[in-house]
């Protein structure tokens, strides 16, 4: 179908999203399997945002029915079709007080009679369009079928929106195939859920937060993020099973500054309906530029085909062997290079931070001037270093190979040599000037595990750790520059590990290792209170800390398993999860005939034969 509003005429997406509107996040708590009753809680909700001078209202996933069923034949009674009961009530409402809204809605197709859990975007005249969830849990698997609208894209005459849900921000692909079409705001719809207090250690592994990953989805796409997701305690009195959903809905900006959140809560029974919104005024338009500038940092030509394959958990490249290793992000100040006494311990790696052979701040031409070739002086050294201190040790440098400079990150060995490089594929803008973008990715198999290398300026670009995801790597190498002015910004009140990195963790690094569920170490430097030296772990809301070096250390160290055993998910559980059937866009250049009919019709499949 083209891409239109509801009013059925196209809407030349250059006018989109150009005035300033009040958007909100509406916290709504639906009572277990009462439809009817719901709808009606729904409409009084929607009033009430209408009051508030909302222009577009983002509604928490499964509102008119409740999430926590067993099985299909449990929530049949609930489901209701698009177009249906909930959207006949609340068009009338919409209409009289011009706005916009999303819900969840458990829905059943009106052909087939299959369940999806699904979201709807209505507007004051009709139903605009919906989405189906592709990121299933096991308790969406219970009951609903894997989602077969794909990301679709609804330019509105308040801008253009994508409708995404819960558990598939577990997924950086979704809220991407979102900006590539040209979203302004992603509406997300969840039911963030936690494990009760006093749930024994072995079930609390399942623990987790989902609502403590709003911020990539804006950070990493430059887009508008109004995550609204409920609290309370939900219980299915059929089997007795209790959910405990905590608060917490969020407002982003393109730059992956959070806006305004609602209270975390504390597990508690509610009654059902209307219990809060957080609001905040923007123009979708200024998306835009943010969105076109993250975008063009992607390098389609690197990403096929591994981007559009399914992998399979048991794909026979991962480590299969859990084992014990010792990891240290080395940390400098500002100034000289601190090469001479870098040494890692025996059967540990170490990282430095980038352009380990020389002072930081200097500028292209001093770089341009003391590049050097592969084997050089700076790998020599680097290799010495290894063998000295018996481990393994990864810096980057300028390498020349004939007009062209590259930065290339290298890995030694406790032998003395040097095991494996990387040439930059992704360099930052700040290395625009000198540095060359390499062509091929690097995983080396060594006795700490599979090892990707990296520079922790191309983190920003999600498709850099989604590859090195599917390439199974256990560790990730990225050695890092001065720290980066975007901090983790989640509450700390969403984590369950006991040192949050909320406002010391620079940011992309560590969306890249819980979205690839790899460990990664990023030596660095450290510039007043920040510093860029740290070890990410893959699973930082539940069980795995990210440690950034204090002021005075030379090195983080920190010794932990490879393979990450995971909680929630790992890595295996993360790859077999994908529904790669929609990637195809991910890894198609721009100016490709098929890409740009896609992006031009906003809704459907890849229109290519």
């Amino acid at each position: 179908m083209p891409l239109t509003t509801a009013y059925g005429k196209p809407v030349a997406q250059a006018s989109s999203g150009t005035q300033a509107i009040k958007v909100a996040a509406v916290d709504f708590v639906p009572a277990w399997g009462d439809l009817e009753g719901n709808i009606g809680r729904l409409v009084v909700a929607a009033k009430e945002a209408g009051r508030q001078g909302v222009t577009f209202a983002v509604f928490p996933e499964t509102a008119v029915s409740g999430y926590l069923f067993s099985g299909p034949d449990q929530i049949a009674p609930f489901l209701d079709t698009i177009p249906g009961k909930t959207t006949d009530a609340l068009l009338p409402v919409l209409a009289r007080a011009g706005m916009y809204m999303s819900v969840g809605v458990a829905e059943r197709d009106a052909q087939t009679g299959i369940a999806y859990n699904s979201a709807v975007l209505l507007g004051p005249r009709g139903v605009i369009g919906k989405y189906r969830k592709n990121g299933l849990n096991p308790q969406d698997q219970k009951v609903f079928a894997p989602g077969d609208t794909g990301v679709e894209v609804f330019d509105t005459p308040i801008g253009r929106i994508a409708l995404t849900i819960c558990y598939d921000d577990t997924y950086w692909q979704y809220a991407r195939l979102a900006a590539l079409r040209g979203a302004q705001i992603i509406a997300w719809h969840s039911v963030s859920d936690r494990v009760m207090p006093g749930t024994p250690p072995a079930e609390a592994k399942g623990d987790h937060s989902t609502v403590a990953n709003t911020q990539y989805m804006s950070a990493q796409n430059g887009v508008w993020v109004i995550g609204a997701t409920r609290s309370g305690i939900e219980t299915n009195p059929i089997t007795g099973g209790k959910l405990y959903y905590n608060g917490g809905s969020s407002i982003w900006s393109p730059e992956g500054r959070k806006l305004a959140q609602a209270r975390v809560a504390p597990p508690e029974v509610l009654p059902p309906g209307f219990r809060s919104l957080i609001t905040a005024t923007i123009r979708p338009a200024d998306a835009d530029r943010s969105r076109s500038t993250r975008l063009a940092l992607r390098r389609p030509d690197l990403y096929l085909p591994l981007l559009a394959l399914h992998r399979s958990p048991v794909d026979g490249n991962a480590t299969g062997r859990a084992h014990s290793v010792s990891l240290a992000a080395a940390q400098w100040p500002e100034g000289p290079s601190l090469l001479s006494g870098a040494t890692p311990a025996e059967g540990e790696l170490m990282v430095l931070p980038e352009l380990s052979g020389l002072p930081s701040g200097i500028g292209a031409d001093e770089i341009k001037s003391r590049a050097e070739p592969a084997d050089g002086a700076f790998e020599k050294k680097l290799a010495a270093a290894a063998q000295a201190g018996k481990g393994y040790l990864v810096g980057s440098y300028p390498e020349r190979d004939g007009d062209r400079v590259f930065h290339t990150v290298a890995l030694a060995g406790p032998q003395g040599a040097i095991l494996a490089r990387y040439r930059v594929t992704h360099p930052k803008a700040a290395h625009a000037d000198w540095a060359t973008p390499g062509d091929r990715l690097t995983v080396v198999d060594t006795p700490l595990g599979r090892i990707g290398l990296a520079s922790a300026e191309e983190l920003s670009v999600p498709e850099l750790g989604g590859l090195y995801a599917a390439l199974r790597a256990d560790i990730l190498a990225a050695p890092a520059g001065p720290p980066e002015p975007l901090k983790v910004e989640t509450d700390p009140a969403l984590y369950s590990v006991p040192d949050p990195p909320t406002g010391r963790a620079d940011f992309f690094p560590f969306a890249a290792a819980k979205q690839g569920q790899f460990w990664l170490v990023s030596g660095g430097r450290r510039a007043g209170d920040h510093t860029a030296a740290a070890i990410y772990g893959p699973e930082p809301v539940v069980s795995t800390p990210t440690l950034t070096a204090t002021a005075g250390d030379p090195a983080i160290r920190y010794r932990t398993t490879v393979p990450a055993p995971g909680s929630w998910i790992n890595q295996d559980q993360l790859i077999d999860g994908q529904q790669a059937l929609w990637f195809a866009p991910l890894v198609l250049q721009e100016g490709n005939a098929c890409l740009e009919r896609w992006r031009r019709r906003g809704a459907g499949p890849l229109p290519c034969r």
